[in-house]
């Protein structure tokens, strides 16, 4: 019944929803992060690890890592590369046309288990930076929860610090680099990636301070994004991993990894292929392709002269890694097949789905005549689960 004056029960029941259910920013304006974890420290003063990883597939929990390399940025130093190990996977490697490793170089690298201890000295007393930290972070705490590292460090996605520091789109690291003056040419060997994150994180810093951003929850404050949250969290120290032998052997590509030659070279098909991987998952990790992405993208296959082949396993590999994910639980709900469908139609839109007939690409010809997509209204949001998740299918 219609009640003029609200009783006291209601009174009491709507104070309580107000002081529960604040938005994000509104916490974070409030000071729900000032006092606790990383929130109130300075940017400049806390050591930040950055870190890369490749793996056998875009799936955590299932697939596994197989290089992991750490950067250290101290304060006031210049980036140091403290961790770079091929790991071995304990299953058959995948994707070696993305990221160049085989099983015979995984043959007497450590395992994660044995890494681990490594890796949590490398990351301690630090916040934690990626290039995608949606796909890294998922994967570091599958991998150390299997050690029993339940604790995760707080964390930065610097993909999404160019929107948030109004410097541009998300983009690729190798558009990154390109656009802000960061030499990098060893593209998925997870030393050169992180070593190249790490100096987009020291170019970064420089702009945080001219917009006068001294802490975290400073930044936290200019868009409420999920990793700013994690700032509310401590670092990690060496005690999470008390008990844990460190690694008697690193095996690293670094030695083996040719440098580049002065000299034109042929065409490496590796090379194409994750830097259209690298552009394909950087224009879907926002949850959202815009018409002017999807036409980036229809121009960079033409410009890397992929194969239908090389296309059809490109998306197939993504969509893969979905369905794995989605099917952990053995039920699909609607909201999952809607993302699902979402999905199929954006990879569609690109050139090629799971399911469409193989005739939709005939070869590189099809492709270089492919028309430039004209804008039509803005695109759906693709799933959450690819925004976070992916990177390289490596």
């Amino acid at each position: 019944m219609y009640q003029a004056t609200p009783s006291r029960a209601d009174w009491r029941r709507n104070r309580w929803w107000k002081a529960n259910h604040r938005t994000r920013r509104e916490r974070i304006s409030a000071g729900g992060l000032g006092m606790r974890g990383v929130a109130s420290r300075s940017v400049r003063e806390i050591p930040v690890a950055v870190v890369d990883l490749e793996t056998t597939g875009l799936y955590p929990g299932g697939d596994r890592i197989v290089e992991i390399a750490v950067v250290r940025v101290e304060p006031k130093q210049q980036p140091t590369l403290v961790l770079d190990t091929l790991v071995n996977p304990r299953r058959p490697v995948s994707a070696t046309e993305i990221h160049g490793i085989t099983d015979r170089d995984v043959a007497g690298a450590p395992t994660f288990e044995e890494v681990a201890r490594d890796l949590v000295d490398a990351m301690s007393g630090c916040v934690l930076a990626s290039y995608n930290v949606y796909f890294d972070g998922k994967f570091l705490q599958a991998e150390l929860a299997k050690v029993g590292i339940e604790r995760f460090p707080p964390h930065l996605c610097l993909m999404y610090l160019r929107p948030l520091l109004g410097l541009g789109s998300r983009c690729s690291l190798a558009e990154a680099c390109q656009f802000h003056g960061v030499h990098h040419t060893a593209h998925h060997w997870a030393g050169g990636d992180a070593l190249a994150s790490a100096r987009l994180w020291q170019s970064y810093t420089a702009v945080l301070e001219r917009l006068g951003v001294r802490t975290f929850g400073d930044l936290a404050r200019r868009k409420a994004y999920k990793f700013t949250d994690s700032f509310a969290q401590n670092p990690l120290d060496a005690s999470v991993c008390a008990g844990l032998p460190s690694a008697t052997r690193l095996k690293s590509r670094a030695l083996t990894l040719a440098p580049e030659p002065a000299a034109p070279r042929p065409v490496d098909r590796h090379a194409l292929l994750g830097e259209y991987w690298d552009e394909l998952t950087a224009a879907l990790a926002d949850l959202e392709v815009t018409d002017a992405e999807i036409g980036h993208l229809l121009d960079k296959r033409r410009l890397l002269n992929l194969t239908a082949d090389e296309v059809r396993w490109l998306h197939a590999r993504a969509f893969a890694g979905i369905l794995a994910d989605v099917c952990q639980d053995k039920a699909i709900t609607s909201s999952e097949a809607a993302v699902l469908h979402r999905l199929s139609t954006a990879l569609r839109t690109l050139g090629w789905s799971p399911g469409d007939v193989p005739d939709v690409l005939s070869g590189t010809s099809a492709v270089a005549a492919l028309p430039k997509l004209e804008a039509s209204g803005p695109w759906q949001k693709v799933a959450a689960w690819f925004g976070q998740r992916t990177r390289t299918p490596s």
